[in-house]
């Protein structure tokens, strides 16, 4: 059977023991090098399973916002701000001092949803795997992410719930 991997040529003279996988279940959306439990602003979305509009009712807004916000305070993680939208979660959020890595953090987050939703739809997956991250580097990224958060720029993807942490 073939390798599913594709090796960059550059990055494979520098260490050849570094291998690119570019597609497959078990892709790794996070960045190889970085510390994801430093305390540095994240941007996560997190999408639906299949963009289905979960979080257009809002009692299931409220589940969402509230697990957010009380996952965040139990591990120490802190929110920046969030904004819900009918079929996704954007999130900025660094973990603190918390020493948790933010996989942990998806991990519980969409772990703890995805049992209420099941209990209370019988919905047996509500996420898609993994998430989409980016680092914010710079105060001006950090303060870009969050008017487009309080502002989105598409009409019809109207928040269902935002705030700030």
């Amino acid at each position: 059977m073939a390798s599913a991997f594709i090796a960059d040529e550059t990055c494979k003279q520098m260490n050849p023991n570094i291998r690119y996988k570019t597609w497959g279940r078990s892709r790794s959306n996070r960045l190889a090098s970085y510390d994801y439990s430093t305390d540095r602003p994240i941007h996560i979305t997190l999408c639906t399973e299949k963009k289905r509009e979960i979080f257009s009712s809002k009692v299931n807004a409220e589940i969402i916002i509230g697990e957010l916000l009380k996952l965040a305070k139990d591990l120490g993680f802190r929110i920046l701000c969030y904004c819900l939208i009918p079929d996704h979660l954007h999130i900025i959020l660094s973990p603190g001092n918390s020493g948790y890595l933010l996989s942990k953090f998806l991990n519980i987050f969409k772990g703890r949803t995805t049992k209420t939703f099941r209990e209370r739809e019988n919905f047996n997956k509500i996420w898609q795997r993994s998430a989409f991250d980016h680092v914010i580097r710079a105060e001006e990224d950090l303060k870009a992410k969050q008017k487009y958060l309080k502002f989105p720029l598409t009409p019809s993807l109207s928040p269902v719930g935002r705030g700030e942490g």
